[in-house]
């Protein structure tokens, strides 16, 4: 049976993205990290021992730079299939470049422990590749052998309280990733095994470390999982509004309390995520921080969004060719409304599921207005260009009205995309999940199309 890995770096399912924002020394070897190749090497010791770390320094910086190298490299083939072979021999090659990294550095001192960080971090998104390659002949043990890696990884780290924190952080986020990914592909000790790690973590003796664990034991308390029922869901959202009734909201409270949220509002319990928005609204506005402050009206327009089902939806702007939208000209259509960026690529992923529907259904009636939120015209015109979608997009390059501040983004609470919001002839939102096979079937609710058997089926 094939196993899925949907988001790998998903923490604790929704609670603890904070750590990749957290953790901004944390070093990746993606193409983004070109100078990796010329990280410092260890520094020298006595005298005569100056060749011999010279010899050291470059087969270190030998293995980051292959490293790099196969992390960049663009399968070759005639065939899919053997692109696909050649790009999975890739990734073999670069898993075994990682490990050797790894056993060459993970003994050594602070300045090489943050190349055993990078050979770990590597290895664990090299294995993620391969597990999407070939799940059904892979142990996801290998995850937890990671994380067991490096938790040793963080142990070294507390040798140097002062250049050891970089490496701490990076193994931090190595751990919590590695479990994550364990726990989702269902390592029944996972969970343990990450629990009992933060609360070490919490108990570190470098303040910034033990501080991340204190927040990190918060997030673990307000966990949404997939599988959570309703009623469990309903009693977290009421803990989170006691957590903070009478205390301040920091900047690290705003991405634990987004997540759990937006957890919610993704498996669709929709009264507990409305709960939540108006009680943190309410909480954003009273902070004495400014960009805390100004989530209170994101958090209002997630709140209009949410009540949208039933009722009907305003919407104005300008399209791309200039013209303004007459929304008006719409009613008597089924309109999906779908915010997108030629960056996403979820939106870009379900482009031809939209595509075949329109073309299903636009004679009957069915239409499509996009509302980009990318900062530049002439990339999404680009975009636009190529792909040669039949629909209008709404863009906005006003000053303060770019991205994710245009005024359709904003009034409704825009925080992620893809976001679709489903209209039907009466002009009032039937679905704010149409998305996937979910749309193909309210279209043909909507058009009350069903599939005729063919001759010969019984």
């Amino acid at each position: 049976m094939s196993r899925i890995l949907s988001q790998p770096y998903i923490v604790l399912s929704f609670a603890l993205a904070i750590v990749v924002a957290v953790l901004p020394f944390a070093v990746t070897a993606d193409e983004e990290n070109p100078d990796l190749a010329v990280e410092s090497a260890p520094a020298s010791v006595e005298e005569g021992d100056k060749a011999e770390e010279g010899d050291e320094a470059k087969e270190t910086a030998a293995l980051v730079e292959q490293l790099r190298v196969l992390r960049r490299r663009q399968p070759t083939g005639e065939t899919r299939e053997e692109m696909l072979e050649n790009y999975k021999k890739t990734q073999q090659e670069a898993l075994a470049v990682a490990d050797a990294l790894y056993t060459k550095t993970a003994d050594g001192k602070s300045s090489e422990l943050s190349f055993a960080g990078l050979a770990l971090q590597a290895k664990l998104e090299t294995l993620v590749t391969l597990f999407r390659l070939d799940g059904d002949h892979f142990s996801t043990k290998q995850f937890l052998e990671v994380a067991k890696a490096g938790e040793g990884l963080y142990q070294e780290s507390k040798k140097d309280p002062q250049d050891g924190l970089q490496v701490g952080r990076m193994a931090l986020q190595i751990v919590l990733q590695a479990l994550s990914i364990a726990e989702q592909l269902g390592e029944k000790d996972a969970g343990s095994q990450m629990s009992a790690f933060i609360n070490e973590v919490s108990q570190d003796p470098r303040p910034d470390i033990a501080s991340l664990g204190k927040q990190l034991q918060l997030q673990l308390k307000f966990r949404i999982s997939r599988d959570m029922a309703p009623a469990a869901i309903d009693k977290m959202a009421a803990n989170l509004e006691k957590e903070f009734s009478d205390r301040e909201i920091t900047a690290d409270d705003v991405e634990m309390v987004m997540n759990v949220i937006n957890g919610a509002e993704m498996l669709g319990q929709n009264q507990a995520a409305i709960r939540l928005y108006k009680f943190f609204a309410k909480k954003f506005a009273q902070s004495k921080q400014p960009q805390i402050k100004q989530l209170a009206s994101q958090f209002e327009g997630a709140v209009r969004r949410l009540n949208l089902p039933g009722q009907k939806m305003e919407l104005s702007g300008t399209f791309l060719d200039g013209s303004e939208l007459d929304w008006a000209s719409y009613q008597g259509k089924v309109v999906l409304i779908d915010y997108w960026a030629s960056w996403c690529g979820p939106c870009r992923q379900e482009l031809p599921n939209l595509l075949a529907n329109y073309k299903k259904y636009h004679d009957q009636g069915f239409d499509v207005i996009g509302i980009n939120l990318d900062d530049s015209r002439e990339v999404v015109t680009s975009f636009l260009d190529k792909e040669k979608l039949p629909w209008k997009t709404l863009f906005s390059d006003k000053p303060g009205e770019m991205g994710w501040q245009n005024p359709m983004a904003t009034r409704y609470g825009i925080s992620g995309i893809p976001t679709v919001i489903l209209i039907d002839r009466e002009g009032k939102v039937i679905s704010l999940q149409a998305r996937g096979d979910e749309l193909g079937k309210l279209l043909a609710e909507q058009f009350e199309l069903t599939e005729k058997p063919k001759e010969g089926d019984s």
